[in-house]
């Protein structure tokens, strides 16, 4: 959600802010003479904010996106029964829409719905919007979409109007719970989205089928978007302190760094370099702030093609697993963090992101050192243990523009 609070000559610039599914909190600009911007009420529903981004939308039906710059916009406009308390140490899902949710057995999550929920185009928002939500996801199973975050549902049945079950292939799936936060959780209008397509951006703008802190007034994808609070608003994040967000994107970092240098624009959202940002870091005019991200940057093997793969022409699962445990013996996660990211990324030991739950150092005690650092006689060993002819050739490769 959009959280403003109104600062004398301030500017935001935000780094992670991960672990809250809810993305943007955020300084406003006020004036020179310290008036605000656009009002000067830290809550309650005052002043404008104006945020920029380089990320790009999608596609504004939940059913047809799976990219951070959808589903931010997602999180601004549509509620979802469980979510994340901003500022939450352990990161674990609440209810949202729910009153209450939990597993009545170990197939059956059951959610029971807060009384008098409401679309903003005061459609009733009822047990038939949850299974509908869900039943379209897997029905369009678009390609990209995030359908196959519900691998493990096997269908939802409607208990009564505020309570909902869903039942699941797999039995004690402590994974569910985040699923219905994840960008497969938005709650749609069952009035408003077919339930075998998806539907086109401007006519759920047009429908103003949304539920969350803010809805959506005008609608330019990837251009410009205008948010306004949505007075009806029953979810976990309470009414929004900002009444009116406008949201810019950028197709080039550089203008948005000068943008925010400039008070042009208030905050500053995904996505300036390493060095864009320890510049701000040193501008009097700009405040970053900074927080444990749910964000990786990470190396993957292709099984069938790395060396020793399946699909080669010499497979042996034993060496192909001593190269890639010694790629991992061999990086240097600290030199990486600081030397190519100014320290605005964390040395990573764990599949998990730092400020999710269950994020933890295993991969210091695998991998490398045993202590976070690199190890070349260990990675050496490992290779001659498997046989592995030493030096082995890797070939890299990356896509430059879909994750930034």
């Amino acid at each position: 959600m959009f959280d403003a609070a109104f600062t004398p000559r301030r500017r935001a610039v935000l780094l992670s802010m991960a672990g809250v599914p809810v993305l943007l909190t955020a300084c406003a600009k006020t004036t020179e003479d310290g008036g605000g911007s656009g009002g000067s009420d830290a809550g309650g529903g005052g002043g404008e904010l104006t945020v920029g981004t380089t990320d790009k939308v999608t596609a504004l039906d939940p059913a047809a996106a799976y990219d951070n710059g959808s589903s931010t916009v997602w999180t601004q406009c549509y509620s979802y029964l469980l979510n994340t308390s901003i500022g939450s140490e352990d990161g674990r899902p609440e209810p949202d829409l729910a009153e209450t949710a939990e597993f009545t057995s170990d197939t059956v999550f059951t959610v029971k719905l807060q009384e008098g929920l409401t679309f903003a185009n005061g459609n009733e928002l009822t047990t038939e919007d949850v299974k509908h939500s869900f039943d379209r996801q897997l029905a369009i199973a678009d390609p990209n979409g995030p359908s196959s975050l519900l691998g493990n549902l096997e269908k939802v049945e409607i208990i009564d109007d505020l309570t909902v079950e869903f039942h699941l292939k797999e039995p004690n799936d402590q994974t569910f719970p985040y699923v219905l936060t994840s960008p497969v959780g938005p709650i749609v209008d069952a009035e408003v989205f077919p339930a075998d397509a998806a539907l086109p951006d401007n006519e759920i703008v047009a429908a103003e089928a949304f539920s969350g802190p803010y809805k959506i007034t005008s609608w330019k994808i990837n251009e410009l978007v205008t948010f306004e609070a949505f007075a009806d608003y029953k979810g976990l994040f309470g009414a929004p302190a900002t009444s009116s967000v406008v949201m810019s994107y950028y197709a080039d970092q550089n203008n948005m760094k000068l943008d925010i240098q400039e008070g042009n624009i208030d905050c500053v959202w995904r996505s300036l370099s390493a060095t864009d940002i320890a510049d701000l870091q040193s501008d009097d005019a700009v405040t970053v702030h900074e927080g444990p991200g749910g964000e990786i940057r990470y190396i993957v093997f292709n099984f069938k093609t790395n060396p020793y793969g399946e699909a080669t022409e010499d497979p042996d699962p034993v060496k192909a697993k001593a190269v890639r445990q010694a790629v991992a013996d061999l990086l240097d996660r600290t030199a990486i963090s600081e030397t190519v990211y100014n320290g605005t990324y964390t040395p990573l030991y764990s599949y998990i992101p730092e400020g999710l739950p269950g994020s933890g150092t295993q991969f210091q005690d695998l991998y490398g050192d045993g202590a976070g650092g690199p190890d070349a006689d260990r990675a050496r060993k490992r290779l001659e243990d498997a046989g592995v002819e030493i030096p082995v050739q890797l070939s890299l490769q990356y896509n430059p523009d879909h994750y930034g």
